[in-house]
């Protein structure tokens, strides 16, 4: 970890700015992930669909779950709970 005081205030922002790109390109991360387990959700409960469609459905929905399983277990470790 980087001593505040060992740095100037203009790398402190700069820091703070990444942190604050890296924060919304994980919250962008997250929705879509979201969205992609909400149409897979559709998709998979879709009885008109064919077999294999909504196969498809069902795994892109687990790989989504995992991954946001993933990115709270990230954040946990950070300390970031819900």
């Amino acid at each position: 970890m980087i001593s505040s005081s060992s740095i100037t205030p203009m790398e402190a922002a700069a820091i703070n700015a990444y942190d604050f790109a890296v924060g919304l390109a994980a919250i962008a991360m997250v929705q879509d992930l979201i969205k992609q387990g909400d149409e897979a959700r559709i998709g998979y409960l879709d009885r008109s669909l064919p077999k294999d469609v909504r196969t498809e459905a069902l795994k892109s929905g687990r790989e989504a779950n995992q991954q946001l399983a993933l990115v709270a277990a990230a954040q946990a470790v950070c300390g970031i709970s819900a």
